[in-house]
């Protein structure tokens, strides 16, 4: 119980720290409410699903191999069946067709492949019994992998940065947006106003999707990109990291989808360490390929 007030005085705390919302009382009140029903409710956060989760930790284990790897996605036929119709997607396939996992293993790798096979699993955790939070779930969901895809084509590109890890990144980059659609049927104000549920999702997102990845065991390089995904002002010493890589994929999405301008990415510090200027775009067809894989 401790812990769970704990999260909710952490989340209220960093709430109130966004400038713009600390002057909105009645917005305030409502997001209030919104984390003490996820507490009722004992707090329950998404899980990562099992196949990810022993994934993730056979590719931690320097005694495993790739005969585990390839066992323990086998157990998920659906991963298994995705995971090679992305890998003979054109950014991932070679001369010749992977037809199985042991094949797909040696020519990727495992770091490569339980990266991929966490990514995939995510499409799991993105829905909801109520026909009206499914269809905002998807949207979060499409606009994720959209994000995934754009950071996976700016991770290859930069030097020190891993591709997949950075697609990884942006999926998961609103996680905490799960828990919060979760209870959005329980506040008829927020269910039947988009725009209301959008800008609650945008104020709590951040710290909920914090508290995610802790429980998740994710790398801290993954937590920063949850926290700095949406702070294009973010500056840093030293060479770019994946919360910069999200932060620009996040823009290029939004001008894509007409949600942004151009001139959105002037003066952007993230977008100067990776050298990406305004008006240069990073669509293309593995892109786009690479985004309908994920969509699944």
């Amino acid at each position: 119980m401790e812990n769970r007030e704990k999260i909710i005085a952490d989340i209220m705390g960093k709430v109130r720290n966004e400038e713009d919302f600390a002057h909105d009382a009645e917005r305030e009140q409502l997001v209030s409410r919104i984390v003490r029903r996820l507490h009722e409710r004992q707090f329950k956060l998404p899980t990562l699903p099992d196949v990810a989760m022993n994934v993730k930790t056979i590719a931690q284990d320097p005694d495993s191999s790739a005969g585990d790897l390839a066992e323990a996605i086998s157990r998920d036929p659906a991963i298994s069946a995705h995971l090679i119709q992305v890998a003979n997607s054109p950014l991932y396939r070679g001369h010749y067709h992977m037809e199985n996992l042991n094949t797909i293993i040696a020519r990727l790798g495992m770091r490569v492949v339980s990266n991929l096979v966490v990514s995939l699993a995510m499409r799991q955790i993105f829905h909801s019994r109520s026909k009206v939070l499914t269809r905002h779930l998807h949207e979060l969901w499409e606009f994720s992998t959209q994000v995934a895809s754009l950071s996976h084509m700016l991770g290859r590109k930069t030097r020190g940065l891993d591709a997949e890890q950075a697609m990884l990144g942006g999926l998961i980059h609103n996680i905490g947006a799960l828990p919060i659609v979760s209870v959005a049927g329980d506040f008829p104000e927020m269910a039947g106003d988009p725009e209301l549920l959008d800008s609650v999702v945008s104020e709590l997102h951040a710290p909920i999707g914090e508290e995610i990845l802790t429980a998740w065991n994710f790398p801290d390089e993954l937590i920063t990109v949850v926290r700095e995904a949406e702070n294009p002002a973010r500056d840093h010493d030293g060479s770019p990291d994946y919360a910069d890589v999200v932060i620009v994929a996040v823009i290029q999405a939004r001008i894509s989808n007409g949600d942004a301008e151009e001139s959105d990415l002037q003066d952007v510090p993230a977008a100067e360490k990776l050298g990406v200027e305004p008006g240069e775009s990073l669509v293309d067809d593995e892109l786009e390929a690479l985004k309908q894989s994920l969509m699944g």
